[in-house]
């Protein structure tokens, strides 16, 4: 069932047809097609969480520029970090998994082609968290339905729900449910790592360009009797200490590759961790659920990750410890873009990194790769946005050049704005080459940095890809 309205230009936005409609069972979507003057394109945004909303309002700025826009709710019906009760039904699970994004991109055309009298000449998909994950699946799993795609911070449910939320709440978490960490324990903990490592890329400006280089230990800053403002207890140190290394088993084996990183610390929440974990373990882990009272502290890093495996390899890109195949997005020309904060606490920039090493790994080393893939790593970035750095940048233009034009993109300018404008800009290159101050020229002027790379290729890989059975 379709319904739609014209809707009048309004705010630098032209006429637009509005249709509404459901695919069935519960995929809920809205498309959005420019009445006079539309562009040729095709362009489709992922959501966020738990999802079941329908984000068209982030698609306003590829609106303005003429696209056709689409958006969907992944196929349920509910609050973006709400308990997923509707995880019970397993067409639904398919749904969320990535059907539902197919399906849209399937149906967003076909009425783009009805409309116009011809199908969309490029199409193209951006998201974060749980956008860029759909955008890796778009990319394994249906790489026929997008020439170009940006996906942002790819938060892999299986890792992130089973393992690493879990990992966090229960470090960051006292069985009461109090938080181990205040506020200001946290400014603590970020002000020593800072003091330690700040200067290690040459200029002491707040941002960690590489956080893997930072070795602090948080037990320096253990106060030497109980408790006092300018230290941590012997609680937070351990909680610290647990983060920084990453979900572990009793035998002290790595259950996912990467972990929370140094200069991440202000975003740390073990309220925020808990409610994905138990929403996921209650709902999406486990091919029959769990009984009610399940929770986060229920589940055992020795027996349940093994457990949860079954179900991850229908929400992940791809299966656990297996290496991501995007063969035949790259031999049909596709173009995609992954960018990553990496003061990201939610979802770790090393697994990310790790992904993306098995593809150069797999597809012919990092300059072939870099042919069609490019990562932009984002220093002092949190998940997607926010962050004392540079964290806003236009990627959806430089996509464009890059399918239509060839023209791939090398240099993305970063901003930070605060109440009164602009604070600083920043460049960004596509990894593993940096930004790096020239040392000369305004720190805070992107035209004052200049692009750096390491002396080899580095091989990201971590302990996590099996050997085929």
């Amino acid at each position: 069932m379709l319904s739609a309205k014209l809707v009048p230009a309004k705010d630098g936005t032209a006429e637009y047809c509005a249709v509404t409609g459901v695919i069935q069972p519960q995929i809920q979507f809205e498309v959005r097609l420019p009445s006079k003057s539309w562009n040729g394109r095709y362009f489709q945004v992922g959501c966020g969480g738990f999802c079941g909303v329908i984000s068209i309002n982030n698609c306003a700025d590829a609106l303005a520029d003429n696209f056709v826009v689409a958006a969907h709710n992944m196929g349920h019906v509910g609050l973006v970090v709400k308990d997923p009760v509707w995880g019970s039904d397993p067409a639904l699970r398919e749904d969320y998994a990535g059907r539902s994004t197919h399906l849209m991109s399937v149906a967003g055309k076909a009425l783009a082609e009805r409309y116009y009298g011809k199908r969309p000449a490029r199409s193209y998909f951006r998201g974060c968290s749980t956008g860029g994950r759909e955008g890796l699946t778009e990319a394994q799993r249906y790489p026929d339905d997008f020439d170009g795609i940006i996906a942002g911070d790819p938060a892999f449910p299986g890792r992130l729900g089973a393992i690493a939320n879990n990992w966090d709440a229960q470090k960051l978490l006292r069985d009461d449910g109090s938080e181990v960490f205040t506020p200001a324990k946290l400014e603590v903990l970020n002000a020593g790592v800072m003091k330690s490592c700040d200067k290690l890329d040459g200029l002491a400006d707040g941002i960690l360009t590489d956080p893997r280089a930072c070795k602090f230990d948080p037990a320096r800053l253990q106060c030497k009797n109980g408790d006092g403002p300018d230290c941590l207890t012997a609680e937070q140190v351990a909680a610290a200490k647990a983060l920084y290394s990453g979900p572990i088993n009793s035998k002290g084996e790595k259950l996912m590759p990467g972990a929370t990183p140094y200069g991440s610390e202000l975003s740390w929440s073990g309220a925020g961790r808990r409610s994905l974990a138990e929403g996921y373990l209650r709902y999406l882990a486990f091919p029959t659920n769990p009984p009610a009272d399940y929770n986060y502290r229920t589940f055992n890093f020795d027996t349940d990750v093994e457990k949860s495996e079954e179900m991850a390899a229908l929400y992940d890109p791809v299966a656990p410890h297996e290496a991501p195949d995007l063969r035949e997005f790259e031999q049909r020309g596709g173009k995609l873009i992954v960018y990553h904060g990496w003061a990201d606490a939610g979802v770790s920039p090393m697994a990310m990194l790790d992904y993306y090493a098995h593809v150069t790994s797999r597809q012919g080393g990092g300059e072939k790769v870099r042919e069609w893939f490019r990562v932009f790593m984002v220093p002092g970035m949190f998940h997607c946005r926010g962050g004392n750095a540079p964290n806003t940048f236009e990627l959806l233009p430089e996509l464009v050049k890059w399918v239509e034009q060839g023209q791939a993109p090398d240099r993305v300018v970063a901003t930070q704005s605060g109440p009164q404008g602009v604070v600083r800009t920043r460049p960004l290159f596509p990894y593993p080459a940096y930004a790096k101050y020239s040392g000369k020229g305004d720190v805070n002027s992107e035209a004052s940095w200049v692009k750096a790379s390491p002396k080899k290729e580095p091989d990201d890989r971590l302990d996590w890809i099996r050997a085929p059975k």
